[in-house]
């Protein structure tokens, strides 16, 4: 009898899972129909109970007690993967929180596939962790770990724009030397590959950086909402307050650490020394009242509106009375330049490490849900200006091709 396997996108931001059995592959609905869910956990104190993705989200925009967590997928391959953290009357070792969303996604695709589904290929990117080798392959150890944990007995690893490029030949009739470039919720990854129908393709590079969608939250956060708090704003004395809260605050996966009685503490001394004291009272207020990650939705949340819309409304009343940000999209264009830049130079220079001008890219695959940021195609463009751009899914692509690659690793048997 087949046994069944899948491919996990195991995103910062977003999950998916493709599942097949024998030949057929399909997305998953891991939450209701949809077949992404945000990579959130909320440890709900009320009902005692855990909640994922879009639900985590609510139940913590409806103010129970618990705790939220997202971006967990930055905690690997940092420090933070050894420690514990704060959940309830009970302190939790991280490994054993990712551990409970990658458990969530197996058990609904087994849900989906109606058997146990034992058998994997997990996404990962380029690189985990920006010039460190060692780091960088602790960070698959740590993941691979993990799964096992779950009840994964086979597994393997791909990079995701290769995953993606594995989604994008599925519909392509003759050969294309294509960049990919996936942008997700924490980095950035690139392969170029030569793909052939009808013979083997060749892969010719890969590359990437450890910036993403997250970071640019982090950059339109510090130029908009945390002004309001009191960053870049200055001490009686006329030195600037130091940014330190303010970079936790705006940085999803670091929020936590703030709800401490020595952050109070320091955010006392800040508020007793500053020149305009209405801001630092309102970050005194925000820290006391938990509302970091309201307002790093918020900011979210405006982000991607201006994919569209010229302008946006970061609204904080459910903080703050009357608190409003209005923000044009020329505003997060600037915030990010430099991180935007920073991603189209790693993608030129994997293209020139893989032996290659930039003329000779033919197509150039976007995916990941941050390649929709202002500014970004142009940016790319720039810099492989005779390339044509074709878009996948944003947010399965990878995951499809993840499902592809299990089913050439598991689908014979």
């Amino acid at each position: 009898m087949s046994q069944a396997y899948c491919g996990i996108d195991f995103g910062t931001s977003n999950s998916a899972v493709c599942a097949g059995l024998g030949d057929e592959v399909r997305l998953v609905p891991v939450e209701g129909q949809a077949v992404t869910m945000p990579s959130a956990i909320f440890f709900n104190e009320e009902t005692h109970g855990v909640a994922f993705g879009r639900q985590a989200i609510a139940e913590y925009l409806d103010h129970y007690d618990g705790r939220l967590m997202r971006a967990l997928k930055s905690i690997l391959g940092s420090s933070l993967i050894g420690e514990t953290t704060q959940v309830g009357s009970k302190r939790k070792d991280f490994r054993a929180i990712i551990g409970i969303y990658i458990a969530e996604l197996k058990r609904r695709a087994e849900g989906f596939m109606g058997q146990k589904v034992e058998r994997v290929v997990l996404g990962r990117p380029v690189r985990f962790v920006d010039g460190d080798d060692v780091a960088d392959a602790r960070a698959e150890n740590e993941l691979r770990a993990i799964a096992e944990a779950q009840g994964f007995r086979e597994i393997a690893f791909e990079y995701e724009p290769l995953a993606a490029a594995r989604d994008y030949r599925a519909g392509l009739n003759t050969a294309e030397t294509v960049l990919v470039v996936d942008i997700g919720g924490g980095t950035s990854d690139f392969s170029v590959v030569e793909l052939r129908p009808g013979q083997d393709d060749r892969i010719l590079g890969n590359g990437g950086c450890h910036i993403g969608g997250t970071d640019f939250d982090t950059r339109l956060s510090l130029a908009t909402v945390m002004r309001d708090l009191g960053f870049r704003s200055r001490y009686k004395s006329g030195l600037e307050m130091p940014g330190l809260y303010y970079h936790q605050l705006s940085t999803w996966h670091l929020i936590n650490f703030l709800y401490t009685q020595k952050t109070i503490i320091g955010v006392r001394q800040m508020h007793h020394m500053a020149e305009d004291r209405s801001l630092t009272e309102r970050l005194l207020t925000v820290i006391e009242t938990r509302a970091g990650h309201q307002i790093a939705a918020a900011v979210e949340g405006a982000k991607i509106a201006l994919s569209d819309a010229e302008t946006a409304r970061i609204d904080l009343t459910g903080v703050e009375a009357g608190w409003v940000h209005e923000v044009a999209r020329p505003t997060l264009i600037e915030a990010v330049a430099a991180d935007v830049q920073r991603v189209a130079d790693t993608a030129l220079d994997t293209v020139q490490r893989a032996g290659l001008e930039p003329d000779a890219v033919g197509t150039l695959f976007l995916t990941g849900g941050s390649t929709a940021l202002p500014g970004f195609e142009a940016a790319i463009r720039a810099v492989f200006p005779k390339a044509r751009v074709h878009y996948g899914d944003r947010f399965s692509s990878v995951a499809s091709g993840l499902g592809i690659a299990a089913k050439a690793a598991y689908g014979a048997t």
